[in-house]
């Protein structure tokens, strides 16, 4: 089986997922549309996932290194941090022209493996969807396809978009952004139980 035959393949759930309300535009394959293979789907991303891909690998090379400074090089550090944040305020700027409204949905939990999500949209059960998965607050964004699967038909129908074509820095920014979210939310759970925990 070829590389790109396996990363079409509907990945099994060992990635972590969180509860996460993040901005995704879904659009079900036409009849005549197929998956692509890697060269393809490396061809069609367009550029700005290109973009803010490759900003985040060099933010995380650049925190590594930043992490051997001593201590007197806090004012490079923050120089840095801000040259930074105002390329991500660019970009996010630049992503989202890439939206399109009608297409948007809110996922409800998102991780390296897909992410689930309402739609009012009946979407058909194991069909085949192009996606625009949007995390401009942690320069996060992903394009690829998904294998669609009906999660909970109540109040209103949940679904599962498991990843069945995507880059692999890609699955790892969002197995990062996932932990990141996690360990935001702990941070603010235990705040909230130490606030109670005062007299």
């Amino acid at each position: 089986m070829c590389k790109a035959q396996q990363e079409q393949q509907p990945m099994a759930e060992p990635y972590f997922s969180i509860d996460y309300p993040a901005q995704v535009n879904i659009s079900p394959l036409a009849g005549h549309e197929i998956l692509p293979d890697t060269a393809k789907l490396e061809a069609e991303i367009p550029a700005p996932f290109k973009l803010i891909s490759e900003v985040t690998r060099i933010d995380t090379s650049n925190a590594r290194l930043l992490r051997n400074l001593d201590e007197h090089a806090g004012e490079l550090v923050e120089i840095i941090n801000q040259q930074s944040r105002k390329i991500d305020l660019v970009l996010s700027y630049v992503l989202a022209q890439e939206d399109d409204p009608s297409q948007r949905h809110t996922t409800l939990s998102l991780g390296g493996g897909g992410f689930t999500f309402c739609s009012r949209q009946a979407l058909a059960n194991h069909s085949v969807v192009r996606f625009k998965l949007f995390l401009p607050e942690l320069s996060v964004a992903v394009y690829g396809y998904g294998k669609i699967e009906v999660h909970a038909r109540e109040p209103e129908p949940i679904y599962r978009c498991t990843f069945v074509a995507i880059r692999e820095q890609d699955r790892d920014a969002l197995i990062r952004a996932s932990l990141q979210l996690q360990a935001k939310q702990l941070k603010a759970r235990a705040e909230r139980r130490a606030q109670q925990d005062i007299p």
